[in-house]
C-alpha cells in the first residue's frame, strides 16, 4: 500500500485559528450575559472560556497532545540519527503531555493557597500563588534549553519563542493580571472574566504557533517522512510499501 498526504503547516495553523476565534465569539457573549443580564444557565458552562472541563479546555488539550506527538516524532528520529538533543525533544514531548493532562485536570491549581498569599502578605500578582513555582520552573527551564534553542535553525527558533511569548504571557502574565484585578475588584465581574478569556486566547495561539513550528521543522528536517505500517497478522515474509508522507512549509 503507498499513498502521499501533503501536509500544510499554514494550513493547519489557520484551521486551528478558526477554531479559537469561533470559541472567542461564543464565550464573550455568554460572559456579557451572565454578568450584565444575569443570565447564568447551565449549558453556558460548555462555551466558557473562564471555566474548565469543556469545550475550550479540551480544544486546547488536544491541541497539546498533538504537540507532545510532533516532539515525541521529532525525538525518535533524531535518536535514530545518534544527534545529541534527542533527549532534549523527548523531554519537551513529556512536558507537553503533562501541559495536555494540566489542562483538562487542573492539576496545578492544587498550588492555589489563598491562606498562604494572606499570611504571607504576598501582593495581588501572586494571589494564584502557583505563579511562584511556575516562574521558578520557566527560569530553570530557559536555562537548561539555551543551548537547545540556539541550535534551531533561524526560522525554528523564531517560531519557537514566539510561541512561548504568547503561552507564557498567558499562562503566567496574564494570571497575575487578574490575580491583581481580582485582588481590587473581585473575580464576579465582566472585566475578570474578559481578562481570564484573553488569558485563554494567548495560551491557545501559543500552542498553534508551535504546532506551526514543528510543522516547519519536520518539513525542513525530513521533507518525505517514512511512515510503516504492520498488520499483526501478516506472514512474516509478506512485505508492504511505506505509505510516504510530505510535510510541505512552504503552504
Amino acid at each position: 500500500m503507498q499513498f502521499t498526504l501533503a501536509i500544510s503547516p499554514k494550513i493547519i495553523a489557520q484551521r486551528l485559528l478558526w477554531g479559537v476565534l469561533l470559541l472567542t465569539l461564543l464565550s464573550i457573549p455568554v460572559q456579557i450575559g451572565k454578568y450584565i443580564y444575569g443570565y447564568r444557565a447551565d449549558w453556558t458552562r460548555m462555551i466558557n472560556l473562564d471555566r474548565e472541563m469543556n469545550l475550550p479546555t479540551w480544544y486546547t488539550a488536544l491541541m497539546l497532545a498533538f504537540c507532545a506527538l510532533l516532539l515525541g516524532a521529532i525525538a525518535s528520529g533524531k535518536k535514530r540519527q545518534g544527534d545529541r538533543y534527542s533527549r532534549y525533544w523527548r523531554i519537551l514531548a513529556i512536558i507537553f503531555w503533562g501541559l495536555a493532562i494540566d489542562e483538562v485536570l487542573s492539576l496545578h491549581e492544587i498550588l492555589i493557597i489563598p491562606d498562604l498569599a494572606k499570611t504571607l502578605n504576598l501582593p495581588g500578582i501572586w494571589r494564584s500563588t502557583w505563579v511562584i513555582p511556575g516562574t521558578i520552573v520557566v527560569i530553570v527551564f530557559v536555562q537548561k534549553y539555551w543551548k537547545f534553542v540556539k541550535h534551531l535553525p533561524p526560522s525554528s527558533r523564531r517560531h519557537f519563542l514566539w510561541a512561548a511569548l504568547f503561552y507564557i504571557g498567558g499562562a503566567l502574565g496574564m494570571e497575575m493580571v487578574g490575580s491583581q484585578y481580582a485582588s481590587w475588584e473581585g473575580q464576579q465581574n465582566l472585566i475578570y472574566a474578559l481578562l481570564a478569556t484573553l488569558e485563554e486566547v494567548m495560551e491557545m495561539i501559543g500552542v498553534i504557533i508551535f504546532i506551526y513550528g514543528l510543522l516547519h521543522y519536520l518539513g525542513q528536517w525530513a521533507k518525505d517522512l517514512q511512515v510503516q505500517i504492520r498488520i499483526s497478522d501478516v506472514l512474516p515474509q509478506a512485505k508492504l510499501a511505506a505509505p510516504h508522507i510530505t510535510a510541505n512549509p512552504d503552504k
